[in-house]
């Protein structure tokens, strides 16, 4: 009985988002990234898109100067001694990076530029990022509280932060993604997620995650009484990212809904536009 109210509502809910798809703005394609806009809307800028078609490659390639495809891994450091409204710390990983460069770190910020640290990093064996070369007995090791990078993102709700290992010889670069503060929401074995993609989330980040592979996603898109659709298809490992525009005509904050439509699951998130509705920095 569960299981065919659950077909019932997904069947329900296809049928609704086959309607909206008749009345919305159709979605276009840039450099290979699909977006979307709600009616009435002025086109992005192709400042916008190259923008934001980087920080898709960012989140999801490995670089030009990376031919090992190469990443970087952040794991959270547990601190039982530490307070609930404590900043989350990380240590970070470039597994597979060579032991014998000196690195230095770079941040990428949601509508800032780059910034390199002056600090240098090393990396031992097993890929641990670390302040000072590592000792023969550091060799091996997968943590050293006194020793290694941590970091300490000060990321808003939904906010990705990004991170660029590159070597002083400039031959080696190894990207990385983290957000401190994810929206997300699972249905079954499906995961979807929404990321700022421009200040004052003017653009957002669709990703969907552990859906099918190589498979189409409908999204349905709602923003402040307007609904767009679009139609997703996941790679390989059952991935895919694509961008909305949430703004509408009249409004200068609202709420973007949206929900991924699976084969037997339906995930829907919420996410605050605008300025003044954006969720404050974690203190």
């Amino acid at each position: 009985m569960i299981r065919n109210l659950r077909s019932a509502a997904l069947f329900l809910c296809a049928v609704f988002s086959f309607l909206s798809l008749a009345q919305a703005q159709s979605s276009k394609k840039a450099d290979g990234l699909t977006y979307s806009s709600f009616t009435g809307q002025p086109a992005p800028t192709k400042e916008v898109l190259f923008d934001l078609v980087r920080q898709v490659r960012w989140d999801t390639e490995a670089g030009d100067e990376n031919p090992q495809g190469l990443r970087l891994r952040f794991e959270k450091i547990n601190d039982p001694a530490q307070s609930a409204t404590a900043l989350p710390r990380y240590r970070v990983f470039a597994d597979g990076a060579p032991e014998n460069k000196v690195y230095t770190l770079g941040i990428w910020l949601v509508g800032k530029e780059i910034a390199y640290g002056n600090q240098e990093i090393y990396v031992n064996s097993q890929g641990l990022l670390m302040i000072h070369r590592p000792t023969a007995e550091q060799a091996t090791i997968f943590k050293a509280p006194a020793d290694e990078l941590e970091i300490t993102p000060q990321g808003i709700t939904a906010e990705p932060i990004r991170y660029i290992l590159t070597s002083k010889d400039q031959q080696l670069s190894i990207l990385g993604t983290i957000v401190p503060h994810p929206v997300t929401a699972q249905d079954q074995e499906c995961t979807l997620e929404v990321r700022i993609a421009e200040p004052n989330a003017a653009a957002v980040l669709v990703v969907v995650d552990r859906f099918p592979p190589r498979t189409k996603v409908p999204l349905v898109l709602e923003s402040e009484g307007e609904t767009a659709s679009l139609v997703t298809t996941t790679d390989s490992g059952g991935h895919a990212e694509v961008v909305d525009f949430p703004s509408v005509l009249g409004k200068t904050q609202g709420t973007l809904k949206t929900t991924a439509e699976g084969s037997n699951c339906l995930p829907s998130v919420l996410l605050p536009w605008g300025a003044s509705a954006l969720v404050k920095r974690t203190q």
